[in-house]
């Protein structure tokens, strides 16, 4: 009976192993996902909106940019007002649409694109210049209340005490003396001396424009500095969305020329 038990169980474990043998056991691998990449674009000045479009993974950038200087007029070269510069990090959906403007510079009288005033004060005791533009992204349209990002653009000088204000920082810079054009805030625009004696005070998006006896025009910006009397124009102020934005720097008196826009991921 001992050995009659011994075969049986022998053969059971024989059986069991044969089977063990023949049934693939499941494997587990680890599931590889591709690399999310990182860069940079770099958008230049070219007069017309432009468009970023966030890559495939990403949920953040990061952007460096600077708004327009205001002109200068005749042989005062230094009487201008700088742009500002903005760096920050920004929260964004991978696939969205971002639309591009980058500020420009002034041109004579003639305000830089994207919100530098303008001024009509070519005579022979007022002689005035352009505000510059500012530069800013927008997000889920195109409307200035869609910006997302400003850097201001500086006031416009005149031809004998045409120092200006500088674009840039929470709130632009004002132009010295009491006739000098003010800076914009964070909301609401530069106020010029008596309230409009030179022109329109700054707006939302926009520099104000001299009349035949301003000096200097206000820079565009979050919100415009106004035009200046004696002396330049208000510099434009910058803004940052409080919607998932981080590491801010501002830079008041940043940028000569147009502007520029970086943005890195």
């Amino acid at each position: 009976m001992y050995l009659l038990h011994r075969i049986i169980f022998t053969g059971l474990i024989f059986i069991s192993w044969e089977l063990n043998a023949q049934v693939a056991l499941p494997t587990f691998q680890a599931v590889h996902y591709p690399p999310v990449s990182t860069g940079s674009q770099t958008f230049s000045y070219t007069g017309s909106q432009q468009t970023f479009t966030v890559p495939s993974g990403i949920t953040s950038i990061t952007v460096d940019m600077t708004g327009g200087s205001g002109g200068y007029y005749g042989s005062n070269t230094s009487y201008y007002g700088k742009g500002g510069r903005v760096q920050a990090t920004l929260t964004v959906t991978a696939g969205a649409t971002l639309y591009i403007y980058v500020g420009g510079s002034a041109s004579g009288v003639t305000g830089g694109y994207n919100g530098g005033g303008t001024t009509t004060a070519t005579g022979a005791n007022w002689q005035g210049s352009g505000g510059g533009g500012a530069s800013d992204i927008r997000s889920s349209g195109t409307a200035l209340t869609n910006r997302i990002i400003v850097a201001g653009g500086g006031g416009g000088g005149n031809r004998d005490e045409g120092v200006p204000g500088h674009g840039g920082g929470l709130t632009g810079g004002d132009a010295p003396g009491a006739y000098g054009g003010k800076g914009g805030t964070q909301s609401a625009g530069g106020v010029g001396y008596s309230n409009q004696t030179y022109g329109p005070n700054g707006s939302l998006g926009q520099g104000g424009d001299g009349d035949t006896y301003a000096a200097g025009s206000g820079g565009g910006d979050y919100y415009g500095g106004s035009p200046g009397g004696s002396n330049g124009g208000g510099g434009g102020s910058s803004y940052v969305t409080a919607s998932g934005s981080s590491s801010i720097t501002h830079t008041q008196g940043y940028n000569t020329g147009n502007g520029e826009i970086t943005i890195s991921w």
